[in-house]
């Protein structure tokens, strides 16, 4: 009864919560009154986990300040003074697709059924609200369409589970921010005062956000979270490249992975890594999708390559992987326009053309991003695709046509999908690394739901797969 209850007097006393001021410009907003409504008195103290007045919580969107601006509106008119505002508005200077992050570890009690709010009831007792998400599909051009088709990430339902720093969704201007085409992200916290109170609306107290998140602004988040895959051994990791085109390899998925880092290939390039020459250790690639020229070097090093031919057509997209289980990797194509793979089991060499490939099929929906792993264990990597409007991950276990052997969801919008055996179990599974927050999210089991384990690695144009030996 609690969700049906909240819904209804959510909509009573706050529609859905007024954004601040009704223009919006590159500067701090102007709100309409700052006239002051009579608000509760929060609890002196504050309650555990807070200290000195403040609740330990990361700030609700990650991203560099440059890109938001608030003040603190709490309790000014709002409906002609019938209420006060509940909240802190987070503007993002007119953009949308900022990432909103839970503050706590908690349980999602409430999704607004007209779109786009939530509420997460802490473990620790106390609620948070986040209002305004977006709902407007994303274009190739990184421009949003006002279509109000996208409401929640997968996942993002009433009673799941969240982690601290898990994306709820992104910045927007949903409900009725429409009218003033401001995104941005209404947040309110809410103080326990008696948990156990059978009227819900009497368990937490509302304060005052705006010295919550002002102090927030300096707390990172975990740089890691869950248990780590591969405590043990040698699993595959990961690697970075910049716009600058120098790359990071972590040696280790941990937040005390040492880092190599160099210098390889050209702004603009595909970046990709394999096993040339069958040592069991993936180094760079490239391919350059204007001429098809593909670029591959033998060491993790900086320096020219060493060797290059040209597969394909301009636009094609490359896969990596060993397509006929003899422990060499090779350079084959998705090409997007068509769904349809190419494959060719041996590398070129002195610049020249591979030719024709050793064969092709279709499969996948002409656009979808396509990646490469191992997912049945049995030494031989087939095809799989991402869908980056929806996080919708297909593939099959065999190198031909036919339907997915498996599917699910996971993941945002936009994120870069990755493979590897993470764990040393034998078998690859996903992960998506999110530009946005700079952090890589592992899932261990192929299946929809949260990240089995998270870290932070920074912000970065292009993400790999980095196969290491032993792997």
């Amino acid at each position: 009864m609690e969700n049906t209850t909240e819904r209804i007097w959510w909509m009573r006393i706050a529609v859905v919560f007024l954004a601040a001021g009704m223009v919006f410009a590159m500067a701090p907003p102007t709100f309409a009154s700052t006239q002051q409504v009579p608000m509760p008195t929060p609890p002196d103290p504050l309650p555990a986990p807070a200290e000195n007045g403040l609740y330990p919580m990361p700030f609700p969107i990650q991203t560099d300040p440059a890109n938001y601006t608030y003040t603190d509106t709490f309790g000014h008119c709002r409906s002609g003074c019938s209420r006060g505002h509940f909240g802190v508005d987070i503007m993002s200077y007119g953009n949308k697709g900022l990432p909103v992050v839970a503050v706590a570890d908690g349980t999602i009690t409430w999704t607004s059924s007209s779109c786009c709010a939530l509420a997460i009831n802490h473990d620790d007792g106390w609620k948070s609200y986040y209002i305004h998400l977006n709902n407007d599909s994303q274009n190739p051009d990184g421009s949003y369409t006002d279509d109000g088709t996208l409401w929640y990430l997968p996942g993002i339902v009433e009673g799941a589970r969240v982690k601290r720093g898990q994306v709820l969704g992104t910045t927007g201007d949903s409900g009725n921010a429409e009218a003033c085409n401001c995104p941005h992200l209404h947040f309110e916290l809410w103080a326990p005062v008696d948990l156990d109170n059978p009227n819900w609306r009497e368990r937490q107290v509302l304060i005052n956000p705006t010295p919550q998140v002002l102090a927030a602004e300096s707390v990172p988040i975990d740089p890691e979270e869950g248990v780590r895959p591969c405590e043990s051994g040698v699993c595959d990791s990961v690697g970075f490249v910049d716009i600058g085109s120098e790359w990071s390899l972590f040696d280790a998925l941990s937040a005390e992975a040492s880092v190599d880092d160099f210098f390889y290939g050209d702004p603009g390039d595909v970046p990709f890594m394999g096993d040339w020459d069958g040592d069991g250790t993936a180094t760079p690639g490239l391919y350059r999708q204007s001429d098809g020229f593909v670029y591959l070097r033998n060491s993790n090093t900086q320096g020219v390559a060493d060797t290059t031919f040209f597969f394909g057509n301009p636009g094609d997209y490359p896969l990596v992987g060993d397509f006929d289980g003899d422990g060499d990797d090779t350079v084959s194509i998705y090409r997007q326009s068509e769904g349809r793979v190419y494959v060719v089991n041996e590398l070129g060499e002195d610049g020249g053309g591979l030719g024709a490939a050793d064969y092709d099929f279709f499969f996948g929906n002409p656009g979808d991003t396509p990646f490469v792993g191992d997912f049945d264990g049995d030494g031989i990597d087939s095809v799989g695709l991402y869908r980056t409007s929806s996080g919708f991950v297909y593939f099959r276990d065999e190198l031909s046509e036919g339907v997915a052997d498996s599917s699910f969801f996971y993941g945002n919008p936009d994120d870069v999908i990755l493979a590897g055996d993470w764990d040393g179990d034998g078998d690859d599974t996903v992960a998506v690394y999110r530009p946005s927050s700079g952090r890589l999210y592992v899932n261990l089991e192929n299946s929809s739901g949260v990240a089995d384990y998270t870290l932070y690695v920074g912000n970065y144009a292009g993400a790999v797969t980095f196969r290491r030996a032993g792997a």
